[in-house]
């Protein structure tokens, strides 16, 4: 199937959401002025008494991921994939979408076993979306585009975006962000996907979906864990599922003893896969099998 890329296009996506992230989460001189900041922080550093929590740490202003060649064609079909996460833990304050951009490209770089859980499972999620299988073989995270010199980085060829711009987290390490902070990012969230336009948005999180689908209308399910929906005004396929970090037999992020891959996310997206880029999905979409519920899904919910 023949690949391509309109860089031109995707370039103007980026300059369209440096304007808006600009004007409402952060300015041109590297402060955050998200007219939700002080609610924000109010709701994470100080407890219910009105008491400081010295524990917590605050970061503003991390903004998304948006590969060089987000506007990719699979057959001549548009295929924009747009990953949305909850928020990062890295406790690190005025990420510019440049920054994202380095951070999620030096990824790319390691081995697939060298990688954190949430984006070894993205990794599998985007071969899944274009037609493959996981693995951490080098060639399966590669694109071949028509008229590209060198192989493209499936990292370079997707957006992703947080729900949440900003973090609170104890000790550097675990997210305390809170319900406040999602309902004050979704507008911002709403924005990029208008600008974005995507074909297929893989959620990752329970929370975030249930956040998420205040902006949904439309829906129709297609097959376990995969509906068609509009969002914010853009028509979309929507996969939803744990995040790959998530406990017990909800994760993912990983290839051995993860079956929530390959019995959950793999048949979806798959059928996904098949959606995008115009082919019929199988009779009874017969590749996506009932999910089942966990022995502990009780005892460790998932994120």
């Amino acid at each position: 199937m023949t690949a391509a890329s309109d860089t031109l296009a995707t370039a103007r996506r980026v300059e369209r959401l440096r304007q808006y992230m600009g004007a409402q989460v952060l300015g041109s001189s590297g402060e955050c002025v998200c007219r939700k900041l002080g609610s924000c922080r109010r709701s994470v550093l100080f407890d219910g008494r009105g008491a400081p929590r010295p524990e917590v740490s605050f970061a503003a202003g991390q903004l998304s991921h948006v590969g060089r060649h987000y506007d990719l064609t699979l057959g001549g079909v548009p295929c924009r994939i747009l990953v949305v996460a909850m928020d990062t833990v890295r406790p690190r304050e005025h990420v510019t979408l440049e920054q994202r951009h380095a951070e999620v490209m030096e990824s790319a770089e390691l081995p697939f076993n060298r990688r954190n859980p949430h984006m070894k499972g993205t990794a599998s999620a985007l071969r899944l979306a274009v037609g493959r299988e996981p693995g951490s073989d080098r060639e399966g995270e590669q694109l071949h585009l028509s008229g590209v010199r060198q192989p493209v980085h499936l990292f370079d060829a997707y957006a992703m975006a947080n729900l949440r711009l900003c973090s609170a987290t104890a000790d550097g390490q675990r997210s305390l962000s809170n319900a406040t902070m999602s309902r004050n990012c979704l507008p911002h969230l709403a924005a990029t996907i208008m600008i974005l336009e995507p074909t297929l948005c893989i959620v990752q999180g329970v929370q975030v979906g249930k956040v998420l689908t205040e902006l949904m209308s439309r829906r129709r399910n297609l097959a376990p864990r995969l509906e068609r929906a509009r969002i914010a005004g853009v028509d979309t396929l929507v996969a939803a599922f744990t995040n790959p970090s998530a406990r017990g037999s909800y994760r993912w992020g990983g290839l051995n003893g993860v079956p929530y891959l390959y019995e959950t996310v793999a048949p979806a997206l798959r059928v996904a896969h098949q959606l995008v880029v115009g082919a019929s999905a199988p009779a009874g979409n017969a590749t996506v099998h009932p999910q089942r519920r966990p022995a502990d899904a009780d005892r460790q919910p998932p994120r």
